[in-house]
């Protein structure tokens, strides 16, 4: 499957873990994104329409993109679990 760019798509303002970030519901290409700026994927695990894993890469069940300002894995390979009140959209 083809990434899109970054500069091309059109971006929701959520809410995740309490910090604002963007929110696509596609994948998006890493080198599009711009500098300082943090890219991670996130999971649906139950097709409920509510993320529970959030990872530098989704491969099963992604629910779509978030951009944020600060980093929330300090580690590549780590995975961060969401729960329903760490995911809201803004707009």
């Amino acid at each position: 499957m083809r990434r899109l760019n970054y500069n091309d798509e059109h971006w929701q303002r959520v809410f995740v873990k309490d910090t604002e970030c963007l929110f696509n519901d596609m994948r998006i290409d890493r080198n599009t994104i711009p500098q300082g700026k943090y890219m991670y994927e996130l999971a649906d695990g139950d097709s409920d329409g509510i993320p529970c894993r959030m990872r530098p890469g989704i491969l099963v069940n992604f629910f779509g993109t978030i951009i944020c300002d600060k980093p929330f894995i300090p580690d590549e390979g780590d995975t961060v679990y969401l729960n329903r009140k760490d995911f809201s959209f803004l707009d």
